[in-house]
């Protein structure tokens, strides 16, 4: 699978947008249930308490016995306190007294008593048959004959349907409605419901928000996952390529090597010069050749010592003709001590070949390479700064990656290589460029502390 197969789905996106749109789902349906759940109960435990303060009154002066009575003006007089302090209790805008017999025995608004209502009214007939009726919202005039002659102001009500006993045989014998505007209630009631729709929002950002969280973290670790899986198929790429070129190297280099030996036996002085630098190169070669396969070579000794100093003075000598010929300045600016870094030294310096070789391709006409170094804690920083043309951002941030160059003749192996040594060994390497001012290399790698 390549790199860009795996990014035709973004698994983030996907969570973010399906459990964005879930969780908002669920915490508005969950906000909405608990307040009418909320809202529901504190209406039904009011109208709990109007009915009990009022059963408890008619109860205390036996005036259920006067709702059958005959002659109004008989049962007038016992009821009326009964009436004013029904009317006079809090929040109450209006209160009828129904007989079984649907008519108005008594109301605050005199202009209603003795009309009879006979249209549908399910409330009411829920109370006759002795069960608490409950209604609340909107006064919409033409639903009941009642609130035609409602106060104009009143627009949310709460309506109470009482059932009156009898107590000596529990029958029904009246109805007393109650119309309510409870606003120190509705004021609770709308606080809890605010409360409960801000309490799910939070709850679900924060569910959202750790859901997130832990989705990126999983998506990078298998995004880190899936490069490293493509770079390791194409290091296996340039292993089986490492392999043919050092196989197919080596026996053009020893006869070329044989052939340098017997011309350096001729007594020439100028041929005997010539040839030991024949065999020279032929030697580095050879030794380049062999450790192009590095990439795949998997340490015994994680402690395996390296000296810096020797290395970094081992590297510079094979590039001094090379550096003058190009006018290339060199600064050495390593402060005594220098330490030992962990990693193996013929890994190390084919790290420090690459990254001498690559700020010298980038001085062609002339320029500085200071190579300094710091310490800070357990670890050695080795910096390697150029004064060359510097690397666009666009091609720094694909400069490790394996055979990938903006070279001419790049195979884009140096640098994927190096770096990959120095995480071997615990280390890191990293580019800082800027155009035209030149690149730093920093390779850091673990000190070894003396014994």
């Amino acid at each position: 699978m390549t790199e860009a197969a795996f990014k035709r789905y973004n698994l983030l996106r996907s969570f973010s947008i399906l459990s964005l749109v879930s969780i908002l789902a669920i915490s508005a349906i969950s906000a909405a249930l608990l307040a009418r759940f909320l809202r529901d109960n504190l209406l039904q435990r009011d109208a709990v308490v109007t009915m009990e303060f009022v059963q408890s009154i008619a109860q205390s002066q036996n005036t259920s016995i006067y709702f059958n009575e005959a002659d109004y003006a008989k049962g007038k007089g016992p009821l009326m306190d009964f009436f004013t302090r029904i009317a006079h209790m809090p929040d109450v805008v209006r209160a009828n007294v129904y007989s079984r017999q649907r008519t108005i025995l008594w109301s605050n608004e005199e202009h209603l008593i003795g009309q009879r209502f006979t249209d549908d009214n399910p409330e009411l007939d829920r109370a006759l048959a002795g069960e608490l009726a409950l209604e609340t919202g909107q006064v919409d005039r033409s639903a009941k004959a009642e609130h035609v002659l409602f106060a104009p102001e009143v627009d949310q009500f709460v309506e109470n349907y009482i059932p009156i006993r009898d107590p000596r045989g529990g029958s029904v014998v009246g109805v007393v409605e109650i119309y309510k505007l409870p606003r120190v209630l509705m004021q609770t009631i709308a606080k809890g419901t605010r409360l409960v729709w801000l309490n799910a929002l939070v709850g679900g950002l924060v569910i959202y928000g750790a859901l997130f969280w832990i989705v990126r973290r999983a998506s990078r670790t298998i995004q880190r996952q899936q490069r490293a899986l493509v770079d390791a198929e194409k290091w296996a790429a340039i292993g089986e390529l490492a392999a043919a070129v050092t196989h197919s190297l080596r026996n053009p280099l020893a006869a070329i090597r044989s052939s340098a030996e017997l011309a350096h036996e001729e007594d020439h002085p100028a041929v005997g010069e010539y040839m030991r630098d024949i065999m020279s190169h032929v030697d580095g070669l050879e030794k380049w050749a062999r450790e192009l396969l590095i990439y795949c070579y998997q340490p015994d000794d994680a402690q395996t010592a390296a000296p810096v100093a020797a290395m970094v003075r081992t590297a510079l000598d094979g590039f001094a003709r090379r550096a003058q010929s190009q006018q290339v300045k060199i600064d050495l600016a390593l402060a005594e001590p220098i330490p030992t870094v962990r990693g193996d030294p013929q890994a190390l310096a084919q790290v420090l070949n690459s990254l001498i070789a690559n700020a010298l391709e980038a001085m062609p006409h002339g320029g500085r390479l200071r190579i300094s170094g710091e310490r800070r804690g357990n670890r050695f920083t080795l910096h390697l700064n150029d004064t060359g043309a510097g690397i666009p951002a666009d091609r720094l941030a694909e400069a490790f990656k394996p055979l990938v160059s903006h070279k001419p003749h790049g195979l884009g192996v140096g640098l994927a290589l190096a770096r990959r040594i120095a995480q071997r060994y615990g280390g890191q390497l990293d580019l800082h460029s800027e155009p035209g001012k030149g690149t730093t290399a920093s390779l850091q790698l673990p000190i070894i502390p003396p014994r």
